[in-house]
This record gives structure tokens, C-alpha cells and sequence, in this order.
């Protein structure tokens, strides 16, 4: 991951960092060691403590879903790798990869912030929908799209452009976000 300031003179690439803060994963800039809060998006220790990220809306999913919407993708690897992904700052070429887990998704979801205004979106209510649906946060209209099988979910505003929103647990989102509504499936149906 690269972060560009905003002055552009700075460019910071991230590492996962030893720790949590609220059950939820920290990582550190390889430029100045400093550590980033993930879910918060800024940094909470080291010389540009207090400097917020620049949130850029993305698409967290399976490859699987990916490589359906866009065919034509393009994969980059690390050089001298063997072909996968470099996931883990201290995986080494010709180890094994760390085991992969499935996702409990019980608790997971989307996190949304409009204008101050945030919104949990439980999978398990996204389920009941099973189609995008309209709503309305912070007098915007948005649509909420889900994929059960790809394990994602996304926001878009009413001319169809991505949000930036995030795939968290229930609890981690709450804990950076605690005036947070949850959404619910029997209160949206019309």
C-alpha cells in the first residue's frame, strides 16, 4: 500500500504493525516507522502522529468476483516470488505461506461514513435484501450493493460512483465508530 501526501513529496509504503488498537489492525510506514491506525485512517504514533489519511474508494473481494467484473485485470507480483501475492511483511520466497482461514462473516460487514454520519451493514441483514436497495445517510441517497459468495459489499452514491466504505467486523467498527445506526433488513423493505 502507498499513501501520497497531499503536498505529493512524501510517498509512505505500509507494512502490517505488531498490535491492535480496539481489535483492529495497525500498520507502520517503512519511511519513518510511524504506526497507522487502520480503521481510523490516521497516524496515532511517531513523527506524523495526528496526519490522516487520504481514503480512496475501494472494492474489498474475492478473486473469483474480481476477475468476473474485470476480465482484463492485470496481477503484479513481487519479484522472485513464487506467483503469489506478498501478503505478510516477514513471509520469505521459498517458505510457506502463512494458512489461509475462512472468514466467520457472522459479524462482518460494511462500515459507512457520510458527513459524520455512520452506518454499520451487517452481513447477515445484507443476506435478507439479496439485491442493491436504496437509502438514505446524511440526506444522501445511496445504494448498497452485496455479494454473499464474494464476501464483499459496497457503497455507491446516486450517480453510481464507489464510496469509500470498508469491510470490518461488527465490534471494531463500533469501537472507532460508537454513535454508529446498524442497519436492519425489516426496517428498510417497502
Amino acid at each position: 500500500m502507498v499513501y501520497t501526501r497531499k503536498n505529493g513529496k512524501k510517498e509512505l509504503t505500509f507494512d502490517f504493525a505488531e498490535g491492535l488498537m480496539h481489535d483492529n489492525l495497525l500498520f507502520v510506514d517503512r519511511e519513518t516507522n510511524t504506526i497507522w491506525s487502520q480503521l481510523d485512517g490516521q497516524a496515532i504514533d511517531g513523527p506524523l502522529e495526528g496526519t490522516p489519511l487520504n481514503m480512496i474508494p475501494s472494492v474489498q473481494t474475492t478473486w473469483k468476483h474480481w476477475r468476473e467484473k474485470h476480465p482484463k485485470t492485470e496481477v503484479v507480483t513481487v519479484k522472485n516470488s513464487p506467483g503469489r501475492p506478498y501478503y505478510y511483511r516477514n513471509w520469505q520466497p521459498g517458505k510457506p505461506f502463512p494458512r489461509e482461514h475462512k472468514h466467520d462473516t457472522s459479524a462482518l460487514g460494511l462500515g459507512l461514513t457520510i458527513q459524520g454520519e455512520s452506518m454499520f451493514f451487517p452481513f447477515r441483514e445484507l443476506k435478507k435484501n439479496n439485491k442493491p436497495f436504496e437509502l438514505s445517510l446524511a440526506g444522501e441517497s445511496i445504494t448498497i450493493h452485496f455479494n454473499d459468495e464474494a464476501i464483499t459489499a459496497w457503497a455507491e452514491d446516486a450517480e453510481g460512483k464507489l464510496l469509500t466504505s470498508v469491510l470490518v467486523y461488527e465490534k471494531g467498527w463500533k469501537s472507532f465508530n460508537p454513535k454508529s445506526k446498524t442497519y436492519s433488513a425489516t426496517h428498510n423493505r417497502k
